[in-house]
């Protein structure tokens, strides 16, 4: 991305976490970064110029992406579909949305998710922040969780299913926010990245009309061997330091997600995601044992290692799991 106007841009980069931004006081290069980033439009704008203000900051995480835009002039412009997911946090002045006889208005505090159509826009001195994720990362959890086909899966609508649903998409968009805020923390994690990526997908089938909502019945998972159960034990403890989806462990053991999922509440009692999370969790027991927190060794590095990037419940799980601290551990 590019600045303007003597402003400053900034990109700094960490294990595939790039940071972007763009100031300017001039329209048009304002509006060309809006196009250059997310798709094209034709804008019209109304008032006075002097004074404008514009910044965008992007950071992406892997597949995801969390910006902040701020635009102070009231504008009016037709727009090309965006070609992932895009859902917007309004956070001052407002969006106006519209596309065929879908429209939806965002006043402060308001969620919405931009159509895959092309749509008419109005806004008015915005700040607002953005996530983005591909539709496809969407569809595969869908996909994992539903059985519903990747290629089947769609998104229906711009406004969250609820109030309920738009104020968690809200909470997640601002937690989010102070992740992209920090450089070097949590989303420098290989791990981390692919859990929030996970949650934001499995957040949006819930906050935003889409095809899982309206499928009819589907049949129960066949049943699957414990000798299956076995060996997606087995790629766990190979593969516990890498990125793991549910569906990718389901691939390599040659079964389909839900038949896994039910495989393992049968013949483990747990979830596969939750067997992970123990794996993790005793590779990092490993860890603090093995650390020299005179080295600098810290319990919040080793969790974050190990794909926990809240150390508070770290430390709860791993009280659970251990009966003591993980604080203790490392002293010891």
């Amino acid at each position: 991305m590019r600045t303007g106007d003597g402003a400053g841009a900034a990109t700094t980069g960490r294990a595939s976490v790039t940071r972007d931004e763009v100031a300017t006081g001039d329209p048009d290069l304002a509006h060309h970064t809006i196009a250059e980033q997310y798709s094209a439009h034709r804008p019209r704008f109304t008032g006075s110029a002097r004074g404008f203000r514009f910044r965008l900051a992007v950071t992406q995480a892997g597949e995801l992406g969390v910006d902040e835009i701020v635009h102070s002039m009231d504008a009016r412009s037709w727009t090309e579909p965006y070609a992932g997911f895009l859902a917007v946090h309004v956070r001052r002045g407002w969006y106006h949305w519209q596309t065929g006889r879908d429209e939806l208005a965002l006043p402060p505090g308001a969620v919405g998710r931009f159509h895959n159509s092309p749509m008419t826009v109005q806004w008015s001195d915005v700040t607002a922040s953005m996530v983005r994720l591909s539709t496809a990362h969407v569809a595969r959890v869908a996909a994992a969780r539903t059985d519903v086909a990747v290629a089947d899966f769609r998104f229906e609508g711009m406004a969250p299913v609820s109030a309920a649903m738009a104020r968690a998409w809200a909470g997640l968009s601002a937690f989010l926010d102070a992740q992209a805020a920090v450089t070097d923390g949590t989303l420098a994690h290989p791990l981390i990245r692919a859990s929030l990526a996970e949650h934001v997908a499995t957040t949006a089938l819930a906050v935003f009309p889409n095809t899982t909502m309206t499928t009819g019945y589907v049949p129960g998972p066949r049943r699957v061997e414990p000798a299956v159960v076995r060996r997606a034990v087995a790629y766990i403890e190979a593969h516990a330091a890498e990125p793991i989806t549910v569906a990718q462990l389901a691939q390599a053991c040659g079964v389909g997600p839900r038949g896994l999922q039910a495989a393992f509440a049968r013949h483990l009692g747990v979830s596969p995601t939750a067997h992970l999370r123990r794996v993790r969790l005793d590779r990092a027991h490993r860890d603090l044992v093995d650390a020299d927190p005179a080295g600098g060794a810290t319990v919040a590095a080793i969790a974050r290692r190990w794909g926990w990037g809240n150390p508070g419940r770290f430390a709860e799980a791993y009280l659970r799991a251990y009966g003591r601290p993980p604080s203790h551990t490392l002293r010891a």
